[in-house]
């Protein structure tokens, strides 16, 4: 069953990078739809919620304080994500946001005792690094872009730190054969309220400054991309659970690189260097290197 959660979740991140690509082509107003996007997220998982846990003690339970930091990340990790994929391109962005599966690999090595650290995923690391600097060099004819490096950083950091807090709050609190679905649902939609709240502080406080007006595509892009959302978290939540760090998350994060590139190639006509080639390749098989281990 983990398997097929896997390729589900995969398909639906993929699918996400798409989305982002074709709002900029249908000219989305991002913040806009990403404030919509998990207003639409958290109505979904509330709609699919039939536990017995009443909303009104949700604050009690022990993964309550986790779902709220892990939600303002979120929020902000979207919003790197839509800026990242318009300015520096979806094959670069999808790049960087899963090269950070060196992130929870290590941390999981540090915290859970059934996962190990060794000379395969210190060699990962090395190579990391070199793939970084191949994907992100630029030929000397080309215009210099600071966010074309600024961007993707901290894409691979809010997603390295959303990964691992993700997979220690599935280790920590849903791991009990207690806990179902619907426990599962729950959580996603005190995630997703989380991430709405916030996004409807910061975003919204810019649309309010800018005095602009929701339009109804954006409305339409908002409730599309909150759907895929909430499935491609469930999903990934659901899979996780299944694997250790040390699998999981390099053979999820080498597909979506894989099925993005490809698709921002063929679909968006977007150019790669000889030497951004390269370094996407090893950035590639630093990741394949971390699964075969």
């Amino acid at each position: 069953m983990g398997i097929i959660f896997l390729i589900v979740s995969i398909l639906f991140f993929v699918s996400i990078f798409l989305t982002f690509r074709i709002f900029d082509y249908y000219k989305i107003n991002n913040p806009q739809a990403i404030i919509i996007n998990y207003a639409i997220a958290s109505l979904v998982s509330y709609f699919f919620y039939k536990g017995d846990i009443p909303l009104s003690t949700v604050s009690t339970l022990d993964w309550f304080p986790y779902s709220a930091v892990l939600g303002v990340l979120f929020m902000l990790s979207f919003l790197l994500f839509a800026i990242s994929t318009q300015k520096a391109g979806i094959a670069i962005t999808s790049v960087a946001s899963k090269m950070s599966v060196l992130i929870p690999v290590f941390l999981g090595a540090y915290l859970y005792e059934y996962e190990t650290l060794n000379t395969v995923k210190i060699v990962g690391l090395i190579l990391s690094i070199v793939s970084f600097y191949l994907i992100f060099k630029k030929e000397k004819t080309e215009e210099f872009d600071i966010r074309k490096i600024i961007l993707p950083f901290f894409i691979f950091l809010f997603s390295g730190a959303n990964d691992s807090l993700l997979k220690y709050i599935r280790e920590m609190f849903f791991k009990s054969s207690e806990i179902n679905l619907d426990h599962e649902i729950l959580f996603m939609g005190i995630l997703f309220s989380f991430s709405f709240i916030s996004g409807l502080i910061i975003l919204g406080t810019i649309t309010i400054a800018k005095k602009e007006k929701f339009e109804f595509k954006t409305i339409i892009a908002g409730t599309i991309l909150g759907v895929i959302n909430f499935f491609s978290v469930l999903t990934m939540f659901k899979a996780m659970g299944h694997f250790e760090s040390s699998f999981f998350f390099p053979v999820f994060n080498v597909s979506i690189v894989g099925l993005s590139t490809l698709i921002g190639i063929i679909l968006f006509k977007e150019k790669l260097s000889k030497t951004n080639k390269i370094g996407t390749v090893l950035a590639l098989i630093t990741i394949l290197l971390l699964a075969l281990n």
